[in-house]
């Protein structure tokens, strides 16, 4: 069992660091399903941050993203037709959709060569990210101040919120719950409460904007439902009726505007994908492994290589404009070949000596999002390289199989 913690002082003090380190230094319309397929259609923002952190144009990206997609649906058709004949799928470093099959079985061979992907070896073992390994972050925490009660115009994935006890964490994306309520979905372990025996009602678990002086605002929701099990690690917060306004719509965050989300997405090894948090910004990375304990659902998890911090809990992760996962836990593990199974630690507000306060400060304000971005190419090739380095996410195909009736916005 991977079981190694990254609690949120020490978290503090690795964004200090990092921060004082940074001092110095055609039209073809959409997909049936829902993917983009013009260039056009992305916004400046993620144009940009694909191009800074993964070198690649926006046409090789929603081809990858698109054949990453393509090949979940295939590998799922595959389980029925030919059960236990694929023993992982892939896209390699160039793209390339690589689908590994038992020895022998010509029929599954075939099929996957009339699909169009690629053949890849598997030699009777399991392969394609079955396992992986990872920590959690810890959060950013922000000293209570006066209530103030004005909203923002627009609440969209990868905007800043607190909680009743003045940790900050990130929101995904805006939804629809199982009764056509306005929600909200991010991280489990942002409800404080989450896991405790005799935690108070939904209601009484509150969520509150973050005001431009960085004071804790007017409460804008409530956990209805937070999951923290070690495995999974997601939360549906109700929107309250005065804020309801705020969060009618399907957007995400990035570097230079907003990314709109039309539908939801599978995560695939080696597929792209971009993060949004408050605190580090709009950056982009690859999926490195998936968790898929039972083949006949979703992957609950997986593991990527987009740089994220103390804050960006709950955050979005996007692959085209697909919702992929809800950024859940980061940092290092001695036993990179397992997902952990202990369960994150809830945010708290940890003391915090007083020359970082300032920094904690800055961080809250975004002011520090353009730094992080600039370094995110650097981070995404450590992370590659080492896999004792892992950010892993909650899988937003599993939190909306687990939760029948829970709509994420489109539109």
């Amino acid at each position: 069992m991977a079981n190694l913690r990254w609690q949120a002082g020490r978290a503090c003090l690795l964004v200090a660091a990092v921060v004082g380190l940074m001092s110095v230094v055609p039209v073809t319309g959409r997909a049936a399903d829902g993917r983009v397929e013009n260039t056009a259609e992305l916004p400046a923002g993620l144009v940009a941050a694909i191009g800074r952190d993964l070198g690649l144009d926006a046409g090789e990206y929603l081809r990858r993203v698109d054949s990453a997609q393509r090949l979940s649906v295939f590998a799922a058709e595959m389980r029925d037709r030919h059960p236990g004949a694929v023993r992982g799928s892939w896209l390699d470093g160039r793209g390339t959709a690589e689908v590994a099959v038992q020895p022998g079985d010509d029929g599954a061979r075939a099929a996957v060569r009339a699909a169009g992907f690629t053949l890849a070896d598997a030699g009777g073992e399991d392969v394609g990210g079955e396992d992986a390994g990872g920590v959690e972050p810890g959060d950013i925490s922000l000293v209570a101040g006066p209530v103030a009660n004005s909203f923002a115009p627009q609440v969209t994935g990868g905007d800043r919120y607190v909680v009743d006890n003045g940790s900050a964490c990130s929101w995904a994306f805006n939804a629809l719950d199982a009764e056509g309520n306005p929600a909200a979905v991010t991280a489990g372990h942002c409800d404080a409460a989450t896991g405790q025996e005799d935690r108070p009602a939904g209601g009484d678990r509150g969520t509150h904007e973050l005001t431009s002086d960085l004071k804790i605002g007017a409460q804008n929701g409530s956990f209805e439902e937070s999951v923290m099990d070690g495995v999974r690690d997601y939360a549906v917060v109700r929107i309250a009726d005065d804020a309801r306004d705020s969060f009618r719509n399907n957007l995400v965050r990035t570097s230079s505007g907003t990314l709109p989300i039309t539908g939801v997405g599978v995560p695939v090894v080696g597929e792209p994908v971009c993060k949004s948090g408050a605190t580090t910004g709009f950056t982009c990375g690859v999926i490195l492994e998936v968790d898929q304990p039972d083949p006949q659902r979703p992957p609950i998890r997986f593991t990527h290589t987009a740089l994220s911090l103390p804050g960006d809990s709950g955050g979005a992760l996007v692959s085209g404009t697909l919702a992929m996962g809800i950024v859940s836990r980061g940092g290092y593990t001695d036993d990179p070949t397992r997902f952990p199974t202990d369960k994150p630690d809830a945010v708290q507000t940890p003391p915090l000596p007083s020359p970082l306060k300032e920094i904690v400060r800055r961080i809250l304000a975004g002011g520090s999002r353009a730094d992080f971005e600039r370094i995110s190419p650097l981070a995404d090739t450590i992370f590659r390289a080492h896999p004792q380095l892992t950010m892993i996410a909650q899988s937003m195909a599993d939190v909306v199989a687990e939760n029948p009736g829970l709509q994420i916005r489109t539109n």
